[in-house]
């Protein structure tokens, strides 16, 4: 199986500014820095004071010459641009000192700079900030509960305005009608593809419950090309499963979505999926939505039925989570779904979700083991509760039902973790170790805190 490329680029040129914090121009030694620190296919222009206001098409700033206070910092301030010192050598001076905490006391954006390194990670933030300006997210719910409604429209005012993100609000309906429209031909075409290129075999479903499934997948993939958007979130527990009668969910297409390089994951969680955007961004890695718990260890493992787990059980599995500082992940359920360079397997399998939805379907894979970074916004688009841990273990075990399949991820402290949970739905990637890259687009570009 192919691994998923994303539909945004993640970069693009930057045209950046270079100014002077001095009557002096910048020295050759400096443009050469600038142009050492930028891609082949970016521009820079020399300017001064006057050439930079907002508007003025800029990306980025280069100050050479910054020693002690300077007016310039007000300027970049105004500006809005985000701004970094550069020497020939490409490394922290202390002469940048005053100009950086006047940058900051302005409320100004200070970029990274300490090392090359360090300068490279900070323009790729640059980068994938102007890729993440102007994405568009679909969210398909029922529409039925006001207060997730109302929800729905403050958060999606809170993107557009500290994200640039658009968020686009479906309805379940719509997306169950056009997959009603979706003749058999084109769904047998596109599950002899699934099982081509994307399953290990029919998996425990019969073929006209895929065939379902796979007309529920043309249907959110039409969407995302009617739209440009680049992630999908449909409502598959209320608007599928709690309906009557039952209705074929969509969670078996995610796998073909994800693979197609769009953003995926259930309940209509949008906050989720803008998560999974900027953690995709920030990584370069595919990221997965699942449930998190602080339950189903060791416990749970011991069990012949999943019904015979007593709250003693239970608190005991409580217990083990605080003081081996894990979180279960439920993956092997209708949570989620991996990407490829997140699973063992090079193809999906797809199996009954039993036994808490006898004739639905999950797609299923093996989560490897290593380092991840967990992450969820708040439902205002203003902060980021983010962690790096270590996914070390694995529980699988069909006779266990809705968890059968877990995984373990090791914190530096479940305690902080659990004081600062946002949600039981938290995104997960492959940890790339682009933590300045990542970090760098949340605090500094975007102005995410974290709780």
């Amino acid at each position: 199986m192919a691994h998923p490329s994303t539909r945004l680029d993640f970069e693009p040129p930057i045209h950046a500014a270079v100014l002077s914090a001095t009557d002096t121009p910048p020295s050759p030694g400096h443009l050469d820095a600038v142009r050492q620190s930028l891609a082949p296919a970016d521009t820079f222009d020399v300017v001064d004071t006057a050439a930079l206001q907002p508007g003025a098409g800029f990306d980025v700033v280069f100050v050479a010459r910054a020693c002690g206070p300077t007016p310039v910092a007000d300027v970049v301030c105004r500006a809005g641009l985000p701004a970094l010192c550069i020497d020939p050598h490409r490394g922290y001076h202390p002469y940048h000192a005053a100009f950086y905490h006047d940058l900051k006391r302005g409320g100004g954006m200070l970029l990274p700079a300490n090392l090359p390194d360090t300068i490279e990670q900070s323009i790729r933030a640059v980068r994938r900030r102007l890729a993440i300006r102007g994405a568009k997210l679909i969210v398909a719910d029922p529409g039925t509960d006001e207060s997730r409604n109302e929800q729905i429209r403050r958060f999606t005012a809170a993107c557009q305005e500290r994200l640039g993100v658009e968020i686009l609000a479906r309805s379940t309906d719509e997306l169950k009608e056009r997959a009603s429209g979706i003749s058999e031909a084109a769904a047998k075409a596109e599950l002899s593809r699934w099982h081509a290129e994307l399953l290990d075999g029919p998996g425990e479903m019969d073929e006209a419950h895929m065939l379902q499934v796979a007309g529920l997948y043309l249907a959110q993939r039409g969407m995302l090309e009617e739209t440009g958007a680049v992630g999908i979130t449909p409502h598959d527990i209320k608007g599928f499963l709690l309906v009557e009668p039952r209705e074929v969910m969509p969670n078996v297409s995610y796998g073909p979505l994800v693979c197609d390089g769009y953003l995926v994951c259930e309940e209509a969680d949008i906050e989720a999926l803008t998560t999974e955007l900027l953690l995709y961004a920030g990584l370069g890695a595919h990221p997965t939505m699942s449930n998190i718990y602080f339950q189903f260890r060791d416990q749970f493992g011991k069990l012949a039925t999943p019904e015979e787990y007593t709250h003693e059980m239970e608190l005991a599995d409580t217990r083990q989570c605080f003081e081996d500082n894990h979180v279960t992940i439920s993956h092997f359920s209708t949570s989620g779904v991996l990407p490829p360079d997140m699973m063992e397997e090079s193809r999906y399998t797809v199996r009954e979700a039993l036994p808490a939805w006898p004739g639905q379907s999950m797609i299923a894979s093996t989560p490897k083991l290593g380092p991840v970074a967990l992450a969820r916004l708040d439902d205002d688009a203003a902060g980021i509760h983010l962690e790096y841990g270590e996914a070390d273990g694995l529980g699988f075990g069909d006779h266990l039902g809705w968890y059968r399949g877990r995984w373990f991820v090791r914190l530096p402290d479940a305690g902080n973790f659990a004081g600062r949970c946002l949600h039981q739905h938290y995104v997960i990637a492959r940890d790339s170790g682009e933590h300045g890259v990542l970090e760098t687009l949340l605090h500094t570009l975007l102005r995410i805190t974290r709780p």
